[in-house]
Parts: structure tokens; C-alpha cells; sequence
């Protein structure tokens, strides 16, 4: 990090061992200036500063679409969303589909109630059969017959 430092600010060869005490041998290397290579003049500045400003924008713009992007897919309704087209063959379909689930659902209350009438049914023929057999039962009795 420190070499990323010392070229940002043109000091390539900097000895790196400085410190506050005095050193006893000399080094070789010397410091050197910032090189008036690396300074911008005004419209250069002014260029830089606008390019910057307008990757700014565009970053910033981008960011808020993803952002609104990421709230669509995390929650909320379709119609709510900007990104949302309505598709004429989707809403019919929907519309079928909840006239179909309110069918199912009229079937589905109409075989309840045809079950409880045909559980009803059986019994009064198990009952009916019963009493039959009872009856045969009792007229083919050789004990219940007259002495």
C-alpha cells in the first residue's frame, strides 16, 4: 500500500526505512519531487472532474433500477411494478382459471352432499333388507308354527 502511495504522489525511489532518528549510514538513494509531468492543467481537470461526475450519474441511475429490480422480485404485487406489462392472454387466463376453481368448488360441495344422501340411502335399504330377512325368517320357522 505504501509503494501505491509513493507512485500516486511521484516519489518512486523513496528510501523506505525513514524514521525520526538519525541515521549513521548514508543511503544511496535520494528523494525525489513530484515530476510536473503528473499535474492537469485546468480543462483537463475540468474534463476529468466532468467525466466523473457523469459515471457518477449513470452509476447512481443503475443502482436505483437494480434496487427497484431486487424490491420487485422480493415482495409486492406484479401490477405495482415498473417492469410489469399486462399480457391480455394472461389476465384471460386468469379469469378462467378462477371461474374453474369456482366450479371445482360447487362440484366439490354438490359430492358432499350427494354422499350424505346416498349414505342415507344405503342404510334405509340395509334396514329394509334386514326387516325382510327377518320376516322370511320368521314365516319359515318350524317352531313358530301352530301345534
Amino acid at each position: 500500500m505504501f509503494a501505491r502511495l509513493l507512485r500516486r504522489f511521484g516519489r518512486v525511489d523513496v528510501d523506505r526505512e525513514e524514521s525520526r532518528v538519525k541515521q549513521t549510514k548514508p543511503k544511496a538513494a535520494c528523494r525525489q519531487t513530484s515530476s510536473p509531468e503528473n499535474v492537469l492543467n485546468k480543462v483537463q481537470a475540468n474534463e476529468e472532474e466532468e467525466r466523473l461526475n457523469r459515471e457518477l450519474e449513470l452509476t447512481t441511475k443503475e443502482r436505483n433500477e437494480l434496487t427497484d429490480r431486487l424490491l420487485y422480485v422480493t415482495g409486492g404485487s406484479m401490477s405495482k411494478s415498473p417492469y410489469f406489462r399486462p399480457n391480455p392472454f394472461y389476465e384471460n387466463l386468469k379469469i378462467k382459471a378462477k371461474e374453474v376453481m369456482s366450479l371445482l368448488h360447487n362440484l366439490d360441495t354438490k359430492n358432499i352432499e350427494h354422499r350424505e344422501k346416498f349414505k342415507k340411502l344405503k342404510q334405509e335399504i340395509n334396514f329394509y333388507r334386514s326387516q325382510e330377512l327377518q320376516e322370511t325368517w320368521h314365516r319359515t320357522d318350524p317352531r313358530k308354527t301352530a301345534p
